[in-house]
């Protein structure tokens, strides 16, 4: 049995009372809780995404700033004179010569920079190079790696011509470090770069910031222009495509990736990005938790309240159970209960008298109904004996007719004598098929006792040939769509008079027989609609559309029956398809 049959059938009234007012509390509870974890994520959120904006602004800043120092530092040795020397020897003895000086100030960049792995120079002329590391060339793979991985750099800049490389090729346990390549030009001439600047770093300002992250689970990296990761603390995850890949643009911005927050800034006036990722899960863990805590505390002031509310609610119901109770009693015959009005308040008086005078009553009435009984039983039978044949109904009314003649009563006449003529067709001997002539007096007869109703309303148009006057179709086929024209079309039109055109024409084998109306009408959805369920019947259309349909459809066959069509001129158009002379053989 479904809720709606229980509420309806076997609940009483306490058990809905006490169903309606739990629920309300319960609505309320799920609406309190809902607005208070929607405020909650809101302010979370919000403080959230200010505390990842200012925290990314200071470590873009810090990032920024530790580059522009590096890019200081590059400056500074390729304006170095020994560097310069080395660079711009072209003969192996001018190299062998400017080798150890240019050595001696590699060796300086190595003791101020205390992160750095190795510095080196390279002479692109006589393809040799100057090294100076904390490991020896041979070690750090300097020469099998330097041209792949300058090659693989990216511009680290937006004006300049540093390139930067994060890679482990410098590292023989695979570490990631950072690489910063300069071209070396002579400050003479300006035109070609005579040697590359090699300066290799371990760089860990993102492990030192990602300490900082007051969010255990949040992830920080370094991305190049295209989303790759160049660095970050997880180191198995350099070299990837962050899904975010082409949402990353402009100088800082933030968005939703998979149930991640991502926050971004842009390393300023570097080719580089810090992005921040905070899972959506952590952000809202604090909200689950209130939110759990309030239902907790929710539920348990509603079990509190729905049982005081119990209370109440069977206090306030005793009176009727007591009336209920009695009831129970009156349906098992007993007519002689009465509810006592001792220790009961105004209201519940005032129901118990009301159901004592009911049973008094009732009583008076069982006493009548006895003595009346015979009475009944005699004029049912008198009833039986004399039952109107429709031929008394035709005379009465040609009685009135007649009377109504002599009295001068011309409506009256007109009306009594249309009446008399539609139910003598209704009728019709029995029959339930009729010629169209015969279904158009019909409707004739039927206009002019509406005409009389709606103070001539309605005008009445017949154009059929006389061939088709002699066609056989079911009673009452037309009469009902003057009706639905005149009810749903006509008579909406405020002021204004309608007219009703019947019209029959050939159709091969078949007779189309239109009626038509220049009333409200229908929008085209509504049309087809109309003619896509017209083989159904639905409240909202009543019964004549759906009546005359099926008739002509299980008389004729399918494909015959009504179609409804927008009028040229307005209103509707109802057509009617049905053989022309298989009609004479039902």
């Amino acid at each position: 049995m479904s809720f709606k049959e229980k509420w309806q059938r076997e609940w009483n009234f306490e058990k809905k009372l006490n169903f309606v007012i739990g629920s309300a509390i319960l609505n309320l509870i799920i609406l309190a809780i809902s607005l208070s974890a929607a405020m909650f994520v809101y302010t979370l959120s919000r403080r959230n995404n200010e505390y990842a904006r200012e925290h990314l602004e200071l470590m873009a800043e810090d990032y920024a700033e530790n580059l522009n120092q590096y890019k200081a530092l590059l400056t500074s040795l390729v304006l170095d004179e020994n560097i310069q020397q080395y660079c711009e020897a072209t003969e192996k003895t001018q190299t062998y010569q400017t080798m150890g000086a240019a050595y001696t100030s590699l060796l300086d960049v190595l003791r101020i920079q205390g992160n750095a792995n190795f510095a080196a120079v390279t002479n692109d002329r006589l393809g040799t190079y100057v090294y100076s590391g904390n490991i020896s060339a041979q070690a750090g793979n300097f020469e099998e790696s330097f041209a792949r991985d300058y090659a693989q750099s990216l511009p680290a800049n937006e004006s300049g011509s540093i390139r930067m490389s994060f890679s482990d090729c410098y590292n023989r346990y695979g570490t990631h470090t950072m690489t910063l390549y300069f071209p070396v030009y002579s400050l003479t001439r300006m035109v070609s770069s005579n040697g590359v600047l090699v300066i290799n770093l371990n760089d860990s300002i993102l492990e030192r910031i990602q300490k900082k992250t007051s969010l255990a689970s949040s992830r920080m990296y370094l991305t190049d222009q295209s989303g790759m990761i160049v660095s970050t603390k997880q180191k198995d995850r350099i070299g990837e495509l962050l899904d975010a890949k082409g949402r990353i643009t402009g100088e800082s911005g933030r968005f939703w990736s998979h149930g991640t927050l991502v926050n971004y800034r842009k390393v300023t006036g570097w080719n580089y990005y810090l992005v921040h990722e905070i899972p959506g899960m952590e952000l809202y863990e604090n909200v689950i938790q209130m939110a759990l805590l309030m239902l907790g505390a929710m539920l348990a002031v509603t079990v509190g309240v729905l049982m005081v509310t119990k209370k109440i609610t069977g206090r306030l119901y005793r009176p009727f159970y007591k009336v209920i109770s009695k009831m129970n009693d009156v349906s098992e015959g007993n007519l002689s209960t009465r509810i006592h009005t001792i220790d009961t308040d105004s209201d519940s008086r005032k129901l118990a008298e009301g159901f004592n005078q009911m049973m008094d009553e009732i009583d008076h009435l069982m006493d009548q109904v006895k003595e009346e009984q015979q009475q009944i039983t005699q004029m049912e039978l008198n009833a039986l004996q004399s039952q109107i044949q429709p031929h008394f109904l035709y005379n009465t009314l040609e009685c009135i007719h007649w009377q109504a003649v002599t009295d001068g009563s011309q409506n009256i006449s007109a009306m009594v004598k249309a009446l008399a003529q539609y139910y003598r067709i209704c009728l019709s001997g029995g029959k339930d098929i009729i010629a169209l002539e015969t279904e158009l007096a019909h409707v004739k007869n039927y206009l002019i006792i509406q005409n009389m109703r709606y103070d001539n309303i309605i005008e009445l148009h017949i154009d059929v040939p006389e061939e088709f006057l002699s066609v056989q179709l079911p009673k009452l086929t037309l009469q009902p769509l003057v009706e639905n024209s005149i009810y749903h079309g006509i008579r909406v039109k405020e002021g204004r008079k309608g007219t009703v055109v019947i019209q029959a024409r050939a159709a091969g084998d078949d007779l189309l027989v239109r009626v038509q109306d220049n009333g409200e009408g229908m929008t085209d959805e509504a049309i087809r609609e109309l003619n896509r369920t017209i083989g159904r019947f639905e409240r909202t259309r009543g019964y004549g559309i759906h009546n005359v349909h099926k008739r002509l459809e299980l008389l004729f066959g399918e494909g015959y029956g009504l179609k409804f069509y927008a009028g040229e001129k307005g209103g509707l158009t109802a057509e009617i398809r049905i053989p022309k002379d298989g009609g004479n053989d039902v």
